[in-house]
């Protein structure tokens, strides 16, 4: 459906798809799969790679130099983007909520080992950065740059399709393997992934439940966001047929806030690895981790019921969170 969309080939793609046999067996579930995303390839991959395609591709038709966005000390996303510009040769410039720290670790030290340019911002937040934007891009137009703006996670139409096609590479991957999913669990942040796989569910007309486990924001926020995002794509996209989409977000495991850890986390990310090798990261997939452990256990998924759990990537950010490390 999407094939005439400029795109930039960036991914490693399709990611792989297999069993948790142990981490399925220990938590009651019969039929557990996890979706590779963290496989994507480009500077330790993620989910961003695949919306970043198509945001790459669209920058180039409107003949951008520099890509600006935004993000957290830790963001995966700026991390990506950087990964992105510096393998197809544009100018990267990362608006970073928070104080500059004294040594950069993690994301923020591949950021600068890609060549982007950064600049911090103490007082703000990952979303209030989106306002700082238009001003930058202004700026940058009056040096006579040909700039592109990027909101923070790509939480745009042409960075949310990735996703609704990425639906399709999961229905073959499942269908080889004879069965089909009746759950997805996937982490969410600004929404964007979250959307683009439930537009993709209603194209492919699957009937799945999608479960969106929030990182950052409330249930309702998160809804909303992701309710506008689906209308700007029908919108812009008229061959998604207009829909009502059934936005399921679970936000029980934001915990103290975004990107803070707790003690359920660290024991899902050691439960993951121990039991099936897999690594996630402390902010996005430790949390939607820790809700699935949960909800297994809870009955909040039947041990008849086949579930995906999608991983986003992002295991960068281990290496800022020192305490990990404590006995």
């Amino acid at each position: 459906m999407f094939n005439d969309l400029p795109r930039e080939k960036l991914a490693f793609l399709p990611t792989p798809f297999h069993r948790l046999k142990n981490l399925g067996n220990s938590i009651g579930l019969d039929e557990l799969w996890i979706k590779r995303d963290d496989l994507t390839g480009l500077s330790f991959g993620g989910n961003k790679v695949r919306k970043l395609e198509y945001v790459l591709g669209d920058a180039r038709k409107n003949k951008a130099d520099t890509l600006v966005t935004v993000g957290g000390i830790q963001s995966n996303h700026c991390r990506q983007t950087a990964a992105a510009c510096a393998a197809t040769g544009l100018r990267c410039i990362l608006l970073l909520g928070g104080e500059e720290p004294a040594h950069y670790t993690g994301n923020l030290l591949l950021d600068r080992m890609l060549g982007a340019e950064m600049k911090f911002y103490p007082i703000d937040g990952l979303m209030t950065l989106n306002t700082r934007l238009n001003e930058v891009i202004e700026t940058l137009k009056d040096f006579g740059l040909n700039p592109y703006a990027v909101p923070a996670g790509a939480e745009m139409p042409v960075g949310t399709i990735p996703y609704a096609i990425a639906m399709e590479e999961l229905l073959a991957q499942t269908m080889e393997e004879q069965f089909m999913p009746g759950k997805i669990l996937v982490p969410t942040g600004t929404g964007g992934t979250l959307a683009g796989i439930i537009i993709g569910a209603h194209i492919l007309d699957l009937d799945i439940d999608i479960i969106g486990v929030s990182v950052l924001s409330d249930a309702e926020t998160t809804k909303n966001r992701v309710q506008n995002l689906i209308a700007r794509i029908i919108d812009e996209y008229p061959e998604v047929c207009a829909f009502k989409p059934k936005i399921n977000v679970n936000d029980s495991f934001i915990g103290e806030g975004y990107g803070i850890l707790s003690d359920g986390v660290k024991t899902t990310l050691d439960m993951f690895a121990k039991m099936d090798g897999i690594i996630l990261d402390p902010v996005y997939t430790g949390k939607a981790g820790l809700a699935l452990i949960r909800m297994a256990l809870n009955g909040d998924i039947s041990a008849d019921t086949p579930t995906v759990f999608w991983h986003t990537g992002g295991q960068p950010a281990l290496y800022a969170y020192p305490e990990l490390g404590d006995k």
